[in-house]
């Protein structure tokens, strides 16, 4: 009963959504490392290794002197003890959206509103908060996993099967290092 909810949820949600973004449309300017000032981090908090992944990536972009932000969401109705966030690092969860997962909370609104040179979204499922996040994001050129949400992106990775976000992340880099935009 509770899946037959959520994805009625769900799909509200999205019928939302897409009538927000019709209203306002993300134009891509793209991006790549040389040109970068600003990157915005999305990813699936749940797993701690993704965590780890997340940090590598912000070392990696500081050598292109990319300051980074990283927003991780979290899968339950609130935050352990162990997801304190910084300047850097910030964690949403359930109730930082609301029932149509509308952002309530003011680091998840923030995030949104930045225009970020780069946004990179680390997941390889679909998880519906964040690609809430990532649609609505005011970053100028998007990047991530094909098949999560292919409307969301300007430049998307196709990995093989069984492939985990460290390949993701791996290839996003090398990608947009050699991105020429003149």
């Amino acid at each position: 009963m509770s899946n037959i909810i959520e994805t009625i949820r769900e799909k509200i949600a999205d019928f939302q959504l897409q009538r927000q973004l019709k209203r306002q449309p993300h134009k891509a300017s793209i991006h790549n490392l040389q040109t970068a000032e600003t990157a915005g981090i999305l990813y699936d908090a749940c797993n701690p290794d993704n965590l780890k992944i997340a940090k590598e990536l912000v070392l990696e972009l500081k050598e292109f002197n990319i300051k980074s932000e990283v927003l991780g969401y979290i899968h339950k109705s609130k935050r352990d003890d162990n997801y304190i966030g910084d300047s850097v690092y910030s964690f949403a969860c359930k109730k930082d959206f609301s029932f149509f997962y509308k952002a309530k909370s003011e680091a998840v609104q923030n995030f949104i509103d930045k225009p970020y040179h780069l946004l990179i979204v680390l997941v390889g499922e679909h998880i519906f908060p964040i690609d809430y996040i990532g649609s609505l994001s005011k970053a100028h050129f998007k990047a991530g996993k094909t098949d999560i949400n292919n409307d969301m992106f300007d430049f998307m990775i196709e990995l093989k099967n069984g492939s985990d976000i460290r390949e993701l992340k791996k290839h996003i880099l090398h990608y947009l290092s050699i991105i020429n935009n003149k």
